[in-house]
């Protein structure tokens, strides 16, 4: 079977050219409508992101803008000041100063101790004298002194532990210079 193509060679050309025109066509039309239906897909959670991020970079910048207007590091210094003098307030209110420390260290929470004087001077010296019931409470309470890092030194005469019991005492010691009158 002979096939026989009777169509001018200029002719099949031009309809090779329009059939590859028809194909470009095609799939033009078709990326075309692929790229719009993904567009329509993706802009319902596209757009809100777009407008989320733009509204987070005004905040931004409003922000630093606030942040340079009113000085926001001398601010944080300020605080910082201030936090530390409240730090220092409380340590003295946990440790009051002078004789008011004094007293609640001599009247709180003795057992078997009576104290009948003490004298601070305006130097720091102070002279304390009671009466204890047993060697023991005045140990006790030489230690409570000894331990309330009020004082430079205490010094207690030999004879406050001679007797057991029934013993009239007194001390003397130098207050550390913080806790002076």
């Amino acid at each position: 079977m002979l096939d026989a193509n009777l169509i001018p060679e200029e002719q099949k050309k031009i309809i090779a050219s329009e059939q590859w025109l028809r194909v470009m066509r095609f799939f033009g039309i078709g990326a075309t409508a692929i790229l719009i239906i993904g567009i329509a897909l993706l802009a319902p959670s596209y757009l809100p992101l777009y407008f989320q991020s733009r509204e987070l970079e005004r905040g931004l910048n409003m922000r630093q803008v606030a942040g340079k207007k009113i000085n926001a590091d001398e601010i944080l210094a300020v605080v910082s000041n201030v936090q530390s003098i409240i730090s220092s307030l409380r340590q003295s209110a946990a440790n009051p100063a002078g004789a008011l420390g004094i007293f609640d260290l001599l009247t709180v929470n003795q057992q078997g101790i009576d104290i009948s004087a003490f004298n601070i001077d305006q130097l720091g010296n102070l002279s304390i004298t009671g009466h204890a019931n047993t060697r023991a409470n005045l140990l006790a309470f030489e230690q409570r002194l000894r331990d309330s890092s009020r004082f430079q030194d205490i010094t207690s005469p030999l004879a406050n532990m001679i007797q057991e019991t029934d013993i009239t005492f007194n001390f003397k010691g130098a207050l550390k210079p913080i806790y002076m009158l």
